[in-house]
């Protein structure tokens, strides 16, 4: 399997998403309506990833069919998978979580940013959700990754310095840092609870924070103090994430009534994850940071192996 040079054997990519409708329709709630999008599919060539975790996408509904019928893929689609899944955990008894995990899950996902599309939730309200994770998650050593904005985790650092160091906490595409806020406080606060192994990174979202800034390399220059500031202060908790298929940017749905998310089925955008990884390789010169970025790091959360893999 032709992949990139770039990036080390045995490579992660920890945020990708799996769409297919037909088989597993989407949940009549939700925001945005993707086409569909399968694990086959997925571009080793470009990512030179061939360990992915399969991120449940909010719009799939709390029922795991649809990760669990992906992760079931692994030997056709010739990838190691594993799963991060949206979990009613009221609704979900210890055995089920052992039944997920047997499966390849190895924790859940909140998805808190609204883009303009119903209530934004607070740091209070995300850490409530957090806690009755993760009350559930610590004998299992699960992970708990959360899309929120920076000052919702700032808000939450005092909660997941108390937290069951069992349990592990993941920072979705750098924390929901835009540019410009690297000089905030908030940042400030994340950055103390990375450096403190508090909290994991995923350097992932690329375009979803850079957008307005231009594409590729020039993009890349927005974010730059950003994504140079969480490698410095934890190189021992960043992981790698595409987030392929490249779902549309909340603000292409501006103005879309309810029922034309329901009804206009979105392509996926053209993104450079090729030069995103050139950039990240001119960036972190240090080899053995780049093997914890693509390999290591990664492994701790999701090659594990038995019970409490």
């Amino acid at each position: 399997m032709t992949r990139n040079p770039l990036v080390p054997a045995g490579a992660w990519d920890t945020h990708t998403h799996v769409f297919d409708p037909e088989k597993f329709p989407y949940s009549n709630s939700r925001s945005y309506t993707p086409k569909a999008a399968q694990v086959t599919e997925y571009p080793v060539k470009t990512t030179g990833c061939t360990c992915v975790v399969i991120v449940h996408a909010s719009i799939q509904g709390s029922s795991p069919s649809a990760l669990l019928d992906t992760l079931s893929k692994a030997q056709s689609s010739g990838l190691t998978l594993r799963g991060l899944a949206t979990i009613d955990i009221d609704n979900t008894t210890d055995a089920e979580l052992d039944a997920l995990h047997a499966a390849g899950v190895r924790g859940a996902r909140l998805h808190e940013m609204s883009w303009g599309h119903g209530t934004q939730a607070g740091g209070s309200q995300i850490g409530k959700k957090v806690a009755a994770l993760a009350e559930r998650f610590g004998r299992l050593g699960w992970a708990i990754g959360v899309f929120c904005d920076i000052r919702a985790w700032a808000s939450m650092a005092e909660q997941i310095r108390n937290m069951d160091p069992r349990v592990k906490m993941i920072a979705d595409h750098f924390g929901g840092t835009f540019p410009g806020e690297e000089k905030t406080p908030e940042f400030t606060t994340f950055l103390e609870l990375v450096r403190e192994g508090r909290l994991s990174v995923k350097v992932s979202g690329f375009e979803r924070l850079y957008q307005g800034h231009g594409t590729g390399r020039e993009g890349m220059r927005a974010i730059e103090p950003i994504v140079k500031a969480i490698v410095a202060a934890g190189p021992g908790h960043i992981i790698y994430g595409s987030d392929w298929p490249h779902t549309q940017l909340g603000v292409a749905r501006k103005g879309k009534t309810d029922q034309q998310r329901l009804t206009d089925i979105e392509g996926f955008r053209d993104v450079p994850d090729d030069v995103h990884i050139e950039v990240l390789r001119e960036w972190i010169t240090d080899d053995e940071v780049w093997q914890k970025l693509f390999v290591t790091n990664s492994e701790r959360y999701f090659s594990r192996k038995g019970r409490n893999c």
